[in-house]
């Protein structure tokens, strides 16, 4: 039963090696960066023969180092010399794996039995760290494609999660988590290694400028913006608007499909807007500058033939007359005097009405005109719920 899941393991592993060798000789990438500084590093000093089995990369945050870090790991702080500091956690097989090779020159089959770090067990992996951290950076630096790697140093040894989060201060973090075989197949440890992430490339400036003008052309075009579409301003006493209930019928005039406007947050006219429909919904398509001023041309056009109709037929212009031909002589005759014949205008006894003297009974009249004037218009009033003004006395109505 057992065999048969570490026989598909094994397939697995062999596959995913395959893809993985593939890919790392086309092109180089931090992680296969770290596979060759690491197995570089430990043949080079110790002629230790070690796989690395899987490369993962994760990115994390400052406030999950803490958690990341854990309890059962060695902790070093690493110095950064361009930048932030980094970290390396190393499990107790691979603290284990470094200090047999060191000791007895080989690496002992099985697994070591847990115990607790020591500053010693820092001592002894340093000169690894700083191989590897080195080779690196040299294989990072070298490609083109990829942006300069930070170079370290290997610091202090930290003795728990918290002090380590303490210590780093970078925002966000790539985590390269290595499964490492020692051997032919004494040990498997874990190596993580904990690097800030780079800053972003600076953007190069375009020769004719205009990266700045880009940039606030991008900001302004994705800057959210209210507009409010008003059909027709109305005043109301606020009693009938606390009057409204749903169905309540507002009376508009019909210039209002061709009169409404756009406006903003602070009350300001935009664009002259009309009233229609898209997809079968109600919209609001604003006006050009160009349509607006044909579309007030047009109303004005439409009022003044309205007007026409109502006054008359139209008559030309005085500027449109060129030849009016021979007019009469209007002027009087020679000579000519009075006209005979015609009576004499006796103004004092033209047959006209007297107006109401002042005193006596003339006042009764003239009071009565008065009320009969204020009658009208509040009768209009009640109707037309308009603000006229009423009459002086004696005067014509205003109405």
């Amino acid at each position: 039963m057992s065999a048969e899941p570490a026989s598909s393991a094994s397939v697995i592993h062999r596959k995913a090696k395959v893809a993985r060798d593939e890919f790392d000789a086309r092109e180089m990438s931090p992680s296969k960066a770290l596979r060759l500084a690491l197995a570089k590093a430990a043949a080079a000093q110790f002629e230790l023969p070690l796989v690395v089995r899987m490369v993962e990369h994760e990115s994390v945050t400052l406030t999950g180092i803490e958690a990341l870090a854990g309890e059962d790991g060695l902790l070093i702080l690493l110095d950064g010399l361009d930048g932030p500091p980094g970290a390396i956690k190393l499990d107790l097989q691979f603290v284990m794996a470094l200090i047999e090779v060191q000791l007895m020159g080989e690496v002992r089959q099985g697994d070591a039995k847990p115990r607790p770090f020591t500053p010693t067990d820092g001592a002894i992996v340093q000169p690894l760290m700083d191989a590897v951290l080195d080779s690196y950076a040299e294989q990072v630096n070298a490609c083109d494609r990829m942006a300069d790697a930070a170079r370290f140093r290997f610091g202090d040894r930290v003795e728990n999660g918290r002090a380590l989060a303490l210590a780093l201060w970078a925002p966000d973090y790539d985590l390269y988590r290595l499964s490492v075989d020692f051997g032919p197949g004494a040990k498997t440890g874990m190596m993580e290694l904990i690097l800030p992430e780079p800053p972003p490339a600076p953007e190069v400036e375009a020769s004719d400028g205009n990266t700045l003008a880009r940039k606030l052309e991008e900001n302004a075009m994705n800057a959210p913006v209210m507009l409010d579409a008003v059909l027709a301003p109305i005043r109301l006493p606020l009693r009938d608007i606390c009057r409204w209930v749903p169905g309540t019928v507002l009376k508009l005039s019909r210039e209002t499909v061709t009169e409404a406007r756009v406006i903003g947050a602070k009350g300001h006219k935009v664009a002259p807007a009309r009233l229609g429909q898209l997809n079968g919904f109600r919209a609001v398509r604003m006006l050009l500058k160009s349509e607006a001023e044909d579309a007030v041309a047009d109303g004005a056009r439409g009022h003044a033939s309205e007007a026409r109709g109502a006054a008359g037929p139209d008559l030309p212009a005085l500027d449109e007359i060129d030849d009016v031909g021979d007019l009469p002589d209007l002027s009087p005759p020679e000579g000519a005097g009075d006209v005979p014949g015609l009576p004499d205008l006796d103004m004092a006894g033209a047959g006209l009405p007297d107006l109401p003297s002042s005193d006596g009974d003339g006042e009764e009249g003239l009071d009565t005109l008065v009320e009969e004037e204020l009658a009208r218009a509040a009768a209009r009033f009640e109707a037309e719920g308009a603000d006229d003004e009423l009459p002086m006395p004696g005067g014509p109505s205003l109405g």
